[in-house]
C-alpha cells in the first residue's frame, strides 16, 4: 500500500490526417444539426402540450367549480324535498291517529286496565285481538299510502309495545316487541324516523314487510316514521283532560319511489332540483344503499365519510363523477343516514374541450413549422464550435489531457468551451493528486473519495468499527544509538512490511504516529468480518516485528517488540477537519479505548490486548484468553480484556489452563491458592503479574465490595 503509484502513460495519439478530420467534422456537423433540429421540434411539441394541458385543466377546473355549485344547490333542494316528505308522512300518521275509527280502537285497548290490555295475562291478549279485528275491518285507503298492497306498510303498538296490528303477519298480533330503538324514541319524543334496509327488516322481532315484498326491494331502503298516538285534550285546558299516549303508529315508504324518483322528476322539470343528469342515493347507518343509478352503487359505497363537506371525484366505468355527500336527517334533525348526489364531470367538460381542440390543431401546425425553420438556422450556427468540442472530448476520453479548445466569443458556447478547458485542467490536477496521495492514504480511501466527491466535505457517518493501535517497544532507545538516516531506513523497512500486511487484510491506514500505527476496518468499504480481519492483522504484525530481529542483530542493535491494542464498537468515520486541512479518520470512545488497551498491554507484559467486544465479533477466528476486568483512565465502566494468543485451531499452550484456574481463584478472593496457580507458569508474563497482585492482596485484603476490577490510572 505504501508503494508509490505513478499516472498511467497517455495513449499515443494517432497522426492527424486532414482529409479524415474533415470527413469526421462533416459527419459530426450533420449529426449534430439533426439532433438540434430534433431538440427544437421536441421543445415545440412540449410547449404545445403544456399549453394544451394548462388550457385543458383550466376548462376542467371551471366546469368542476360550476358542477360543485350545482351539486350544492341540488343537495339543498333534495333536503328540502325530504323534509317536506317526512312532514307529510308525519301528518298522515297523525291523521290516522285522529281518525274516529282508529281512535275508538285505540281507546278500546287503552281505556282502563282490564279492557285496554294494560294488565297482563289473557285479558290483555283478548283486548289486543279485538282491536286488531276492528282495524282489519277498517283498513282501507284511509290507513294506507296507496291502493298497491306492497306500498301500504304500517303497524300499531300499544304503550306496552305490544303488537296490535301489522300488515306483515297477523299471527304475530299480541307479541311483545323489544329491541326496536325507533319505538322507544317515539314513546319518548312523540315522533322519530329511520332508514331500514331489507336486511334490518328481516332481523326485526316482528314482520313489518312481507317476505315477497322484501325480495322485490332488495336494493331499496324503507323510510320508517314512528308517531305517538294520544287521546284528545290539552294539558293546559281546564275543561278537557290532558292528553295521554295510547300507542305508536309505525308507517313506512320505500325510498326509491318516495324520494329518488320524485327528485329526478322535479329535476327534469326544473321545479326544485338542478340538473337532470344528477343521480341521487341514500345510505342507511348499516351501510345499505338505495340509488337512482345502480351502476353508481360501488362508488358510493366506498365514498368516505370524511368528504361530507366537500365534493370528491370518483370514477364509474370510463366516466368521472363529482360526488357530494351530506347528513340525512329526520324532522327532529337526528342523523339517520347519508344522502349522495353526483353528476357526470366528463359530460359537462367534453363539449368545451371539443371546441378547444378545434382551434388548437391549426395553431399547433403553424408553431411546429416555424420551429422547424428556426431550428435549421440555429443548428448551422451552433454546430461548428460544438463539433470542435466533440472532437476534443473524444481525445480526452482516450487519455489525452493536454487538449485545449480555442474560445470563440463570450456567449454560452464560448463559456462552455472555457468550462471544458477548465474541466480538462481539473482532470490533469486530479490525476496528479491521485498519484501523489495514494502514497500516503489507502488506495481504497482515495478511490472512494474520487467516486463520491461529497464525502470529501467535512463530516462523517456513524459505523461499527474495529480500531487497532500498534507501537514499537524499544524504538526510543534505539533512536539514541543510531543516526537519523539509519533510523529512518529501519523505520521505513518496518512500515513497508506492516502496510503490506494491512493491505492484505483490508485495513484502512489512518496515520503513522512516530513509530506507531493507527488503522481501522469497515470503512470506507463495508466489511462484515472486520473484527476477525483486525485480529489476524495483529498476529501478523507481531510476526513482522519478529522477522526484523535478524536484521537488527546484524547491525548490532537490540531486538524490537510491539504492543497492540484492539477494540470494536461504534465510531464516527469520515473527513474530519476544515476545508483547508482534512484527515480521513475515525473518532469516538471506541478509538480512545483501543489506544488505552495498547498502553495497558505493558502492564500485563502481553503483546496484543483486545476488548471482549472484539473477541465476540471475531467469531472464533483466533485463540484468546481472558486476562482481567480493567478500568482505564477516563472511562468509568470496566472492560473485560483478552490476550490474543494464536489463530483458531492452534494447540493452546499449557499455561493457559493454569492461568484460567488461577483467575477463577483470584476472583473468588482465594488469593493464596490463586498465587500458587499463577506461580506454576513462571514463563508467562501475565501469570507473574497476577502472582504479584495476589501477594499484595493477601497482605492487604480488599474491601467486602471488591468486584475484581483493576483500575489503570495511566495510559
Amino acid at each position: 500500500m505504501a508503494a508509490s503509484t505513478s499516472p498511467a502513460p497517455m495513449p499515443t495519439e494517432p497522426p492527424a490526417h486532414p482529409e479524415a478530420g474533415s470527413h469526421a467534422s462533416g459527419l459530426g456537423l450533420s449529426s449534430l444539426s439533426a439532433r438540434l433540429v430534433a431538440a427544437f421540434m421536441l421543445l415545440s411539441v412540449l410547449a404545445l402540450s403544456v399549453a394544451l394541458v394548462v388550457t385543458w385543466r383550466a376548462v376542467e377546473k371551471a366546469a368542476e367549480v360550476k358542477i360543485r355549485g350545482d351539486l350544492d344547490r341540488t343537495l339543498q333542494a333534495f333536503q328540502r324535498l325530504s323534509r317536506a316528505t317526512q312532514d307529510r308522512i308525519g301528518a298522515v300518521a297523525d291523521a290516522h291517529a285522529r281518525d274516529r275509527t282508529f281512535k275508538d280502537v285505540a281507546l278500546t285497548v287503552n281505556s282502563d286496565d282490564s279492557a285496554a290490555g294494560l294488565d297482563e295475562g289473557d285479558a290483555e291478549l283478548e283486548g289486543i285481538q279485538s282491536a286488531h279485528d276492528v282495524i282489519i275491518s277498517a283498513d282501507t285507503e284511509v290507513f294506507g299510502w296507496s291502493d298497491k298492497p306492497e306500498q301500504r306498510i304500517w303497524a300499531f303498538f300499544n304503550v306496552r309495545k305490544r303488537l296490535v296490528f301489522t300488515r306483515g303477519d297477523d299471527e304475530q298480533v299480541g307479541s311483545a316487541v323489544d329491541g326496536v330503538p325507533l319505538l322507544d324514541r317515539a314513546l319518548r319524543d312523540e315522533s322519530a324516523s329511520e332508514l331500514w334496509s331489507p336486511a334490518y327488516l328481516r332481523g326485526l322481532p316482528f314482520t313489518f314487510v312481507p317476505q315477497e315484498y322484501l325480495r322485490e326491494h332488495e336494493d331499496d331502503l324503507l323510510l320508517v316514521h314512528a308517531h305517538l298516538a294520544t287521546t284528545s285534550g290539552g294539558e293546559n285546558s281546564l275543561e278537557r283532560p290532558a292528553r295521554r299516549p295510547i300507542g305508536v303508529v309505525l308507517t313506512g315508504r320505500w325510498v326509491k319511489e318516495l324520494l329518488l324518483k320524485n327528485s329526478l322528476e322535479q329535476g327534469t322539470s326544473g321545479a326544485a332540483l338542478q340538473g337532470a343528469r344528477a343521480h341521487f342515493a341514500l345510505r342507511a347507518k348499516d351501510g345499505a344503499l338505495a340509488t337512482s343509478d345502480q351502476a353508481a352503487a360501488p362508488v358510493l359505497l366506498k365514498t368516505s365519510a370524511s368528504a361530507i363537506h366537500e365534493p370528491i371525484k370518483e370514477t364509474i366505468g370510463e366516466d368521472r363523477y363529482l360526488v357530494r355527500q351530506a347528513v340525512f336527517q329526520d324532522v327532529k334533525e337526528t342523523d339517520i343516514g347519508r344522502v349522495f348526489v353526483m353528476q357526470n364531470l366528463d359530460a359537462e367538460i367534453e363539449p368545451i374541450l371539443h371546441g378547444v381542440r378545434d382551434w388548437m390543431l391549426p395553431t399547433a401546425v403553424g408553431v411546429v413549422l416555424l420551429a422547424f425553420v428556426l431550428a435549421v438556422l440555429l443548428a448551422r450556427r451552433l454546430s461548428a464550435p460544438l463539433v470542435q468540442l466533440e472532437a476534443a472530448a473524444r481525445r480526452v476520453r482516450l487519455g489525452a489531457l493536454d487538449v485545449e479548445v480555442p474560445v470563440q466569443g463570450t456567449d454560452e458556447v464560448g463559456r462552455l468551451t472555457g468550462a471544458f478547458n477548465e474541466m480538462v485542467a481539473g482532470l490533469r490536477q486530479r490525476d496528479q493528486i491521485q498519484g501523489l496521495f495514494k502514497r500516503y492514504l489507502d488506495p481504497q480511501v482515495v478511490d472512494e473519495l474520487i467516486r463520491n466527491p461529497e464525502k470529501a466535505a467535512p463530516g462523517g457517518e456513524r459505523r461499527e468499527l474495529t480500531v487497532l493501535f500498534s507501537d514499537l517497544v524499544g524504538f526510543t532507545s534505539m533512536s539514541e544509538e543510531m543516526s537519523p538516516e539509519a533510523l529512518v531506513d529501519v523505520l521505513n523497512g518496518y512500515f513497508e512490511r506492516a502496510t503490506a500486511v494491512l493491505g492484505q487484510h483490508g485495513a484502512t491506514l489512518d496515520k503513522f504516529i512516530g513509530d506507531a500505527i493507527m488503522c481501522f476496518w469497515n470503512a470506507p468499504l463495508p466489511q462484515e468480518d472486520h473484527a476477525a480481519r483486525a485480529c489476524l492483522t495483529a498476529l501478523r504484525l507481531v510476526a513482522v516485528v519478529e522477522q526484523l530481529a535478524p536484521e537488527l542483530e546484524a547491525r548490532g542493535l537490540a531486538r524490537l517488540h510491539c504492543r497492540i491494542g484492539l477494540n470494536t464498537g461504534p465510531g464516527v468515520v469520515g473527513n474530519i477537519g476544515s476545508r483547508a486541512a482534512q484527515d480521513y479518520t475515525v473518532i469516538g470512545d471506541t478509538v480512545n479505548l483501543a489506544s488505552r488497551l495498547e498502553g495497558a498491554a505493558k502492564v500485563y507484559g502481553t503483546r496484543i490486548l483486545v476488548s471482549e467486544e472484539t473477541v465476540v465479533a471475531a467469531r472464533g477466528t483466533v485463540l484468546a484468553r481472558e486476562l482481567d476486568l480493567l478500568r482505564v483512565k477516563g472511562r468509568q465502566l470496566p472492560v473485560r480484556v483478552y490476550e490474543l494468543v494464536d489463530v483458531a485451531g492452534a494447540p493452546p499452550p499449557g499455561h493457559l489452563a493454569r492461568f484460567a484456574e488461577g483467575l477463577a481463584l483470584y476472583r473468588a478472593r482465594r488469593f493464596a491458592e490463586a498465587r500458587e496457580a499463577f506461580l506454576s507458569s513462571p514463563e508467562d508474563p501475565p501469570s507473574r503479574v497476577f502472582a504479584a497482585r495476589c501477594e499484595a492482596l493477601r497482605n492487604q485484603p480488599p474491601p467486602e465490595n471488591w468486584d475484581g476490577v483493576f483500575s489503570l490510572d495511566t495510559k
